[in-house]
């Protein structure tokens, strides 16, 4: 019997499903096949036997694909959740090191430069003894003092986080801005509260390093929005140079950050005409100024990915299963059994077919699915009153009846409770499709509905145990996924208050008093030494990364960059995902960080892909990547990791 081996070759290929890449089980699968068709085919089988042989082959290598797939898939998962789960641990020591970051950040491109210019004018004043320089320096003091004041007093509240920034922040930003002769339009409406953020902090970092460099120029700040994408660019006509790229901060962190962002930040000299008909020989035809100009993502029409081979073996494997066992049967029967006419083989075949077909987007459609599968039936049932000699539609539900199932249980997956009605359309479906058989006498509707009620039970428990596995995993994933946002929220918070706490003790309290001295330049010459020293300090302690292993989860990856000085960039909108899904691209992410390689990670809503420059995909990234259902690919000199959600 051609049944008696399949036991045996689906476990075969299940088990190596299980413990070994695609790529090993392709070529086994393959070599079986071809293997199995050579030896029926010189054992003087007939072509159709021949034929039966490959879509036996085929169906059995897809059922044990799938098992082992599922089973390895489910483990694997299994297991990343647990990381996930026991990562939670680490979770505030992660928020609070990102918080740290977040606000040396902050401090550098606000206080750290208005201190600075403080204490060179106050000290220039006091070296060269002019009363003119002296009284300006005390003026510059005392303005610049309360910026600094209100821009720490602002850091030091525990509501200054990015998530509670807008766009309208840039036109309080200029408004305020000490330095006559900036030109501000913003036709933009508003942006996601963290590209916000950044925008107001590239502006501010651009016009400050402008004042520094090129001070009394004019500076032209344009905020706008093109193609779905936030554009902040600031010009100014001074000399140049206003990249600040000696100390590793300003707009070299910033550049990171925009690109982290899924955007970009360039910085360089710009030419113009000059600034007009009276500009002397010496100016040149050309006057030269600088622009800092950015692009960032908005967040509307995402990127988009390309398909991957596994999804489409993914997509087809239950097609292959549900045509290559019933063809294969039919096409080698039992040495007892007799063959069906060639006639009746010709329309059956093509209805095997379309009957499995719909198994391709049962995961994406599985309502249309559904419904395509069960129309097969009234057609059949149509055709036999036509004359044609076609199988009863009853003999196609019983070899087949598995399909509906299937795709019952994937509506009970996708729609939760809405989809209650699949059970009752799939009962009254088969029943009506058995109670048309030839086999049937008497009431025919007493008939449909006792058999409806009959396949009514192996669809409603289908859909159930759908509905309840969906269930049972979206209460473990939110569950961890809450705990670890609640951690994380606590130990910023407590972080931003320690921070607070340091800065209203030294820095701020220092920045006061220089605002209180007034026109005494050698107090303020002091006291701005000391608020600077003291956030220096702060902002070396701010930015020291940890040297523990940060949990396996998606924002562990940006903690992992830093640790090994590498860049992360973000493409799509940042969110969380299973944690089985996030543990598993950590450590994908592990295995393609290097020091001078920058992974790209991108968020979808089908899952994330990871990509980076790499000289060969590893056998250990491989086996990750495919054990959470994904898949690895290399193109030139990347590698791109799929992980779906």
């Amino acid at each position: 019997m051609w049944w008696a081996g399949s036991f045996a070759a689906v476990a075969v290929v299940a088990g190596l499903s299980f413990s070994c890449t695609a790529r090993v089980v392709l070529w086994f699968v393959t070599l079986a096949a071809a293997s199995a068709t050579t030896v029926t085919l010189a054992g003087g089988g007939t072509p159709d036997q021949v034929a039966g042989v490959a879509f036996l082959a085929a169906g059995l290598s897809a059922a044990g694909w799938a098992l082992g797939r599922s089973a390895r898939v489910r483990g694997a998962r299994r297991r990343a959740f647990a990381a996930y789960a026991s990562g939670a641990a680490a979770v505030p020591g992660l928020a609070a090191e990102a918080e740290r970051h977040r606000l040396a950040a902050d401090l550098h491109d606000t206080a750290a430069h208005r201190l600075t210019g403080i204490m060179i004018g106050a000290s220039s004043a006091l070296h060269v003894r002019d009363d003119r320089l002296t009284a300006e320096a005390g003026a510059h003091a005392v303005r610049e003092g309360r910026l600094v004041v209100a821009e720490l007093t602002r850091l030091t509240g525990l509501d200054s986080r990015a998530d509670h920034a807008r766009l309208a922040d840039l036109d309080a930003l200029v408004a305020g801005w000490p330095e006559r002769g900036v030109s501000y339009r913003r036709d933009a409406e508003d942006a996601p509260p963290p590209i916000a953020a950044l925008a107001v902090r590239i502006v501010r970092e651009a016009l400050t390093n402008s004042r520094r460099h090129a001070p009394g120029a004019p500076v032209e700040v344009l905020v706008t929005e093109h193609g779905g994408r936030l554009v902040v660019a600031v010009t100014d006509q001074g000399r140049g140079g206003a990249f600040d790229a000696g100390s590793g901060c300003g707009l070299a962190v910033l550049r990171s950050e925009a690109a982290a962002a899924g955007g970009s930040l360039e910085a360089g000299p710009t030419a113009g005409p000059t600034a007009g008909p009276t500009a002397g020989p010496a100016a040149g035809p050309m006057a030269r100024g600088w622009r800092v100009r950015a692009v960032l993502p908005l967040g509307d029409g995402g990127p988009r990915r390309a398909r991957w081979w596994s999804e489409h073996v993914r997509n087809w494997a239950p097609v292959v299963l549900g045509v290559g066992i019933p063809v294969g049967g039919l096409l080698v029967p039992d040495p007892g059994d007799v063959p069906l006419p060639a006639k009746e083989m010709a329309l059956l075949v093509p209805l095997l077919i379309l009957h499995a077909l719909p198994l391709r987007w049962h995961r994406a459609r599985p309502i249309p699915a559904l419904a395509v599968a069960l129309s097969l039936y009234p057609l059949i049932e149509l055709a036999r009153v036509a004359g044609w000699p076609i199988t009863p539609g009853g003999d196609l539900l019983l070899w087949c009846g598995w399909i509906e199932l299937i795709m019952v249980y994937g509506i009970g997956v996708a729609r939760g409770p809405r989809g209650v009605l699949a059970p009752p359309a799939v009962g009254a479906a088969m029943g009506a499709a058995l109670a048309w058989g030839p086999g049937i006498v008497g009431n025919g509707f007493a008939a449909w509905a006792v058999l409806s009620a009959f396949a009514l039970v192996p669809a409603g428990v289908a859909w159930a145990a759908g509905v309840l596995l969906a269930a049972g995993g979206a209460r473990r994933r939110d569950g961890a996924a809450a705990r670890h946002g609640r951690l994380g929220e606590r130990a910023a918070l407590a972080e931003r208050a320690r921070v607070a706490a340091r800065l209203r003790a030294t820095a701020l309290r220092h920045a006061e008093a220089l605002v209180a001295a007034g026109d005494d330049l050698p107090v303020v010459a002091a006291r701005s030494r000391a608020a600077l020293n003291a956030l220096r300090d702060l902002l070396g302690e701010l930015r020291r990364p940890a040297d523990d292993d940060p949990p396996p989860c998606l924002a562990g990856i940006d903690a992992l960059a830093v640790r090994r000085g590498g860049l992360v960039t973000s493409v799509g909108e940042r969110r969380q995902m299973h944690g089985a899904v996030e543990a598993t691209a950590f450590w994908a992410a592990r295995e393609l960080l290097g020091h001078d390689a920058p992974l790209t990670v991108t968020y979808l809503p089908e899952g994330v892909e990871l990509s980076a420059p790499a000289a060969r995909v590893t056998h250990s990234l491989r086996a990750v990547a495919e054990a959470a259902g994904g898949a690895v690919s290399a193109r030139g000199a990347r590698v791109r990791v799929w992980l779906p959600a």
